[in-house]
Parts: C-alpha cells; sequence; structure tokens
C-alpha cells in the first residue's frame, strides 16, 4: 500500500545512457535510494539492481525497446520504500532515439565544413 507518492528532486534523479555490454548495446538506468530494501521499478517493471545506495540496472536495448514508457520519452523510474510505505516517481531520460524503433535509411547526407 502506498502512503504517499512524491516526484523525486533533481538531486539524486535517475539517469539513463547506453553502455556497451559485450557485443550488444544496452540502456543503463541508474540512481540512488536510502537502502537495499527500497524496491526499484522502471517503466513499471521491478528489478533487482546492483549497488546499495548507488544503483544500477543493465538491460540489452532490444529488450528495453519493449518497455512501456511515458508519452513525454521518459522512463518513469519508482523507488518504493515498504518499510514508510512512501513511492518516490522520477522521471529518467533516455537518449534521444535510444527507445525508437529501428529506422531503416535509404540516404544519409553529412556535410563538412
Amino acid at each position: 500500500m502506498t502512503v504517499g507518492c512524491t516526484t523525486g528532486s533533481g538531486a539524486a534523479a535517475a539517469q539513463a545512457r547506453l553502455v556497451h555490454c559485450g557485443s550488444d548495446t544496452c540502456l543503463r538506468v541508474s540512481g540512488r535510494r536510502a537502502n537495499a530494501a527500497v524496491a526499484v521499478r522502471i517503466a513499471g517493471q521491478n528489478f533487482v539492481v546492483e549497488g546499495i545506495h548507488a544503483w544500477r540496472v543493465t538491460v540489452p536495448l532490444r529488450v528495453a525497446r519493449d518497455w512501456r514508457r511515458a508519452t513525454d520519452g521518459t522512463l518513469p523510474v519508482s523507488l518504493s520504500d515498504a518499510a514508510t510505505g512512501i513511492e518516490t516517481v522520477d522521471p529518467a531520460v533516455p537518449p534521444p532515439g535510444a527507445l525508437e524503433r529501428r529506422v531503416e535509411l535509404a540516404t544519409l547526407i553529412v556535410r563538412a565544413h
């Protein structure tokens, strides 16, 4: 049961970035939490995360593209503290185009000056 729900502050805001993981490209979502008992949910899915206070989740990009996400291009990251009943929601902004479906380009023109 959620007693309260707040929007996270910018100080410990969740972040999302692209990283290499083997031969794949992955999305790494990271942030901070009070302790290891605080559950992390990204785009409505629960995750076992690495780290206690500074946590991170690394997911292959082909998996991350299937996540439900907010319409404004952000990933909702929820931190739920079962002890207090408080859930903090913080949007993580993935790199532009990271979660979009691949688009085949017929032509790409690059100009250097």
